[in-house]
């Protein structure tokens, strides 16, 4: 069962824990828990996707309940008119409290990558 944080006639906001992927994805074909399903199930209606978290990510994972209100909100998130913030929990200490505002060094998943050719 997950959190769920929000809920109303359109959307459905749930804490997605880390280490679960959001839907079916060939990144995994032996996974059998997924955000999506488990939600669907809990609510007992079809949800939408209008955005990720990578599976290693937690946090609020936003979903739809009709296939309107997902694309609408989708457009939102693909025009940048929703900001999205995200908090590191890092092992450490800084003396000051700073915001970066860059992005992390990326790290090439070794399932996904193979796929894909950078260039």
């Amino acid at each position: 069962m997950l959190e769920i944080l929000y809920q109303d006639e359109h959307l459905v906001a749930v804490n997605k824990p880390a280490g679960w992927l959001v839907h079916r994805s060939w990144l995994d074909r032996h996974e059998s828990v997924f955000v999506m399903q488990t939600v669907r199930d809990q609510i007992g209606q079809h949800v939408f996707t209008v955005h990720r978290l990578d599976r290693p990510t937690s946090g609020v994972l936003l979903m739809a309940l009709s296939s309107e209100v997902a694309h609408l909100l989708s457009q939102q998130f693909e025009q940048h008119q929703v900001q999205k913030t995200y908090h590191a929990v890092v092992r450490g200490f800084v003396n000051d409290a700073a915001t970066l505002d860059y992005p992390l060094t990326q790290e090439r998943d070794k399932i996904a990558d193979k796929f894909f050719r950078c260039g």
